[in-house]
């Protein structure tokens, strides 16, 4: 991307050092972003139960900073592992890219699975939200997916096993927490409290 700027206006221009800028501007701003949603992530699953109770601690200033730390932690040693591991060639920045997209593919192969069971099960719910063209737009999305999830197993199986270990410790974990989340106090934002 710079040597396409550069060829656009020039190596010394005022134009690219302006860009350089918002772009380095725009990359802060981003960063903000990612860690106010990881660290709110973390914070509301402590609270519900999902994750340790120590990381729904909020300080004297309200904020959520050990969930912030915990998530900058993870983040430090993701980056400075990242030159140690090597999974199908792949540097451990690109692998979790890459298992992130799994995910995301699981996600929306059962939220339209979802949707095709709730429409069925529960025909008179209410909705607020209508899935355009249902059932042919829902059901394309669904086999687009799908293929989708075989072709990033096949070019993927490794990181794909890897993805399948994760689900399946995440679902032993979310098995031997249940009383934790029993436990946890009903959530302050669906009481109204």
């Amino acid at each position: 991307l710079p040597q396409a700027m550069k060829a656009v206006v020039g190596n010394n221009s005022s134009w690219m050092h302006m860009l350089v800028w918002i772009g380095l501007f725009g990359l802060v701003a981003s960063f903000h972003g990612i860690i106010l949603g990881y660290s709110r992530q973390f914070f509301a699953l402590a609270r519900a139960g999902y994750l340790p109770r120590s990381l729904a601690k909020l300080s004297r200033f309200q904020t959520p900073h050990r969930a912030i730390l915990a998530g900058g932690v993870v983040g430090i040693a993701a980056i400075y592992s990242d030159g140690l591991v090597n999974l199908q060639g792949m540097s451990l920045t690109a692998a979790m890219i890459t298992m992130s997209v799994f995910g995301a593919i699981v996600m929306y192969i059962i939220s339209m699975l979802s949707l095709f069971k709730l429409r069925k099960t529960e025909p008179n719910l209410e909705r607020s939200f209508r899935a355009p063209g249902y059932p042919i737009i829902p059901g394309i999305a669904l086999v687009l997916a799908v293929v989708c999830l075989i072709a990033m197993a096949w070019f993927n199986t490794l990181i794909g096993l890897i993805f399948l270990g994760f689900m399946a410790v995440g679902f032993i974990y979310f098995q031997l927490t249940a009383s934790q989340r029993s436990d946890a106090p009903a959530d302050a934002m669906l009481t109204g409290n």
